[in-house]
């Protein structure tokens, strides 16, 4: 600008200490946080909503899986019983029917009372060379003269040797390592004998065996009215009713892994509540 004068006259700045010293770009950090923060809290609050939502679903579907399971549980423990009771109610009467009927003979068994080995040496049993163990029908006899260097399967082949005049009877060994001796039909006996014979299990005592006899059948006909009669009181005492018997059959056919599918088919399906009843 010129001043009065005619030169030229410069104009000061303008000073910008009059105005405040409050930072726009400190306000805008502070703005900025704060609304960092409300937005991480609110996150904070959503993820505790959610958990809590999902705590809530785990909680029912837990709820409803032990119902399931008390339900499943109660209603096998009453098939269980059910079938039980059918079982009972069939099979008296074929139960009675089988107490009178007659049992075969059996041929007869001598069994050893001391364990043996199939390997063992016979003289590590106690049996010197030259020591003669038999084995007779009854009719015919086995001789087993021990050698010094033979074992038990030496013993027991000999027993077996289907040779003419030797025992009619078969040898072995069982489970627990005792000598078995059986006839091979049930009417000759069997018996054991020789000096060393108790070092395989055939001492006194335990050297004579008889053939089992066959039970006779009952022909009283007072024990057949007694059977009959005690077969129909256990039957009417086991005996479900048409409408029980129905509900098993139902039961039985309907088991499945839902315990909601084995109440309906017992007509009793209800609510998870009702369930637990």
């Amino acid at each position: 600008m010129k001043g009065q004068d005619g030169s030229v006259r410069r104009d000061r700045p303008m000073s910008i200490q009059g105005i405040s010293n409050t930072s726009f770009w400190q306000d805008d950090q502070n703005y900025w946080q704060q609304t960092q923060s409300q937005t991480q809290s609110s996150a904070a609050e959503t993820s505790l909503i959610t958990n809590l939502a999902t705590l809530q679903t785990n909680l029912s579907s837990g709820m409803a899986q032990i119902a399931t399971k008390a339900a499943q549980t109660r209603v096998n423990n009453q098939i269980a019983a059910d079938e039980k009771a059918l079982a009972a109610a069939s099979g008296s009467s074929s139960t009675s029917s089988s107490a009178s009927t007659p049992k075969g003979p059996a041929p007869a068994t001598a069994v050893g009372k001391i364990p043996l080995s199939a390997t063992a040496p016979l003289s590590t049993l106690g049996i010197p060379p030259n020591s003669v163990i038999t084995v007779s029908d009854g009719t015919n006899t086995t001789q087993y003269t021990t050698t010094g260097t033979d074992n038990v399967t030496d013993l027991v082949g000999a027993i077996n040797a289907n040779i003419a005049g030797n025992a009619y009877v078969t040898a072995s060994l069982n489970s627990t390592g005792k000598l078995v001796i059986t006839g091979k039909n049930q009417k000759e006996s069997i018996n054991i004998g020789g000096t060393f014979a108790s070092a395989i299990g055939f001492g006194s005592g335990n050297q004579n065996f008889s053939p089992t006899a066959g039970s006779p059948s009952s022909s009283s006909s007072a024990s057949s009215s007694n059977a009959t009669s005690s077969s129909s009181t256990s039957s009417s005492s086991t005996t479900l009713s048409p409408a029980r018997a129905a509900g098993v059959a139902a039961l039985l056919a309907a088991k499945s892994s839902s315990g909601t599918s084995l109440l309906s088919a017992s007509g009793v399906a209800g609510s998870l509540v009702n369930m637990l009843a």
